[in-house]
């Protein structure tokens, strides 16, 4: 396994440098209509018109009548000069650099570290959980965890045991009977997280710590992973929390990208082995031999060994009026260019559309067949990772414009005419991306740690705190709100990263309009120090609400 990654990983990267290379090397001069263009005569022919050149160019690269060619790497730049080439161009690099960036992202973004660290906390934080700090506690944690789930699990026994029991005095067959008496009762292997509530934690003897809610033990990486969807070969890393936003990217924009070059192979796919190809051969071998009549060559050789060994020299060249057909050194690359796009984009294109289900619904693969046999055996079961609407849970993913508008803008006010309890939702509102445009923006290259939480509360997304862009929103509501204080110190001697946010009011006094009231909420609601329903978060309490 520890080898399989790596050569996947350069074999995904030769898919992307080979394509890449068909695009510019063969496909780019064909929708550009300069592929003809092999000489300087040709390029004196395309700038001012007239007849093309018929002369032939050799295997090696000579042309007969004028030594003087034109390069492969002049010959795309001149292809980049054209419209369709500056077009086409732009769309195969902005998939290109998506691709290559999140593929990037995928393989190197660890589910260990300072990062886990801080979300665990948080979610202990959110869960009433006391997160151990030093050995002590945290083999007192090992025993409490390891003993409630002794107890659920001598409780499932029971239960089944008594199910078992109840079934066989339901047959009437006394034979029967006797039988299953005789047999103890078979019960199925029970795991550890299925006994446990969604919000409830655990302890993980493979990585020695708590397990928070939603996590999983990954064998090949050896850490503890949140949110663990599933270990993929070919990022050669587990993908989970930090870069699920990074892995269904990459899905999205390589189907995008395949399909694309699917589409713009299919023209030149298409002329392989027609009538066009083969009189475009004809026309070649007619050029040469026509170029190749006179004398004969050196040595005593004859007029027609000469004009035979001439025309087995020539290449077949691009016609002017049809530059997508190709020619036959160009045959092999169009054929297996075009079948790994359309094969590839099938196949990659089955597992987006499955995980941007995943995505909308709050689910992992993991949770996706556990879920699966629930809905089946409950009726009305509902998902309770699930934000309430598939727009909350793709943001739980993707996120919001949140902190791009708190960083670069003032403070966002609603309606103030209306005082209504739910101005927080309309204001939280508009930091949602809209549209398919803003959908995109969402998707494009950024390097941010995810906005929310793992997973919600009661429905309700938490924001994480310990992000360096958070900081900045609390040093601006503390210059915007003085009768409020951001404080990481929550009383006692330990390191102040590791405490909650609390916010306070020196002097508790009524504001005295209720338009103070409503900016106020809006503020606390646009630092995360409250939720979408207008109800107090962890990451701080707010007190002249």
């Amino acid at each position: 396994m520890y080898l399989l990654g790596p050569l996947l990983i350069a074999l995904a990267s030769l898919i992307i440098a080979g394509l890449t290379y068909l695009y510019f090397g063969v496909v780019l001069p064909m929708m550009a209509g300069t592929n003809w263009i092999v000489t300087l005569e040709d390029y004196h022919v395309y700038q001012h018109g007239g007849a093309p050149s018929l002369s032939t160019i050799s295997n090696d690269g000579t042309n007969h009548n004028h030594p003087n060619n034109i390069s492969t790497t002049k010959s795309i730049l001149l292809a980049l000069t054209t419209p369709t080439g500056i077009f086409h161009t732009a769309l195969v690099s902005f998939f290109l650099i998506n691709v290559t960036y999140n593929y990037y992202k995928c393989v190197t973004t660890s589910n260990t570290g300072p990062c886990y660290d801080s979300v665990v906390r948080e979610l202990a934080t959110v869960t009433n959980f006391d997160y151990p700090e030093t050995d002590e506690e945290l083999i007192q944690c090992k025993r409490a965890l390891e003993q409630q789930i002794a107890a659920k699990l001598e409780c499932r026994r029971r239960e089944l045991l008594a199910a078992a029991a109840v079934r066989d005095t339901a047959n009437d067959d006394a034979s029967t009977q006797k039988q299953q008496q005789q047999q103890k009762p078979i019960i199925p292997r029970i795991h550890n997280w299925q006994l446990l509530s969604p919000m409830e934690w655990s302890y993980c003897r493979f990585s020695k710590q708590p397990k928070p809610p939603r996590s999983h033990y990954d064998h090949v990486t050896k850490s503890l992973v949140l949110n663990m969807d599933h270990y993929c070969p070919w990022m050669f890393n587990c993908v989970g929390f930090f870069n699920y936003r990074f892995f269904v990217n990459f899905l999205f924009f390589t189907v995008t990208g395949l399909f694309y070059g699917a589409g713009i192979s299919l023209r030149p796919f298409l002329y392989l082995g027609g009538s066009e190809y083969r009189e475009q051969i004809r026309v070649s071998r007619d050029a040469a031999t026509a170029a190749s009549g006179g004398g004969g060559g050196g040595g005593g050789e004859s007029a027609s060994e000469a004009s035979l060994r001439r025309v087995a020299m020539y290449t077949v060249r691009h016609l002017e009026s049809n530059s997508f057909i190709p020619t036959p050194n160009e045959r092999t690359a169009i054929a297996l260019g075009f079948m790994i796009c359309l094969c590839l984009g099938c196949a990659v294109g089955c597992l987006l559309v499955f995980h941007l289900y995943l995505t909308v619904s709050a689910q992992t693969t993991i949770e996706f067949h556990g879920n699966w046999a629930k809905r089946r055996k409950k009726k009305g079961w509902t998902n309770p990772y699930s934000a309430g609407s598939w727009k909350r849970n793709w943001e739980m993913v993707y996120g919001t414009r949140y902190h791009h508008f708190r960083s670069g803008s003032n403070d966002y006010v609603g309606d103030e005419e209306n005082g209504s309890a739910d101005v927080t939702n309309r204001h939280d509102d508009q930091h949602s991306y809209r549209g398919l445009w803003g959908i995109l923006m969402a998707m494009m290259p950024s390097n941010r740690e995810p906005e929310f939480l793992p997973f919600p509360f009661d429905g309700v997304l938490i924001r994480r705190k310990n992000r360096e862009v958070d900081k900045k929103v609390d040093e601006e509501m503390t210059e915007s709100c003085p009768g409020l204080h951001l404080s990481m110190d929550n009383g006692d001697d330990d390191d102040d990263d590791e405490d909650v946010i609390g916010v306070f009011q020196k002097k508790k006094k009524k504001s005295s309009s209720p338009l103070a009231d409503t900016n106020l909420i809006e503020r606390n609601n646009a630092s995360g120090l409250t939720d979408r329903t207008g109800r107090n978060t962890p990451r701080g309490e707010e007190l002249m609400v």
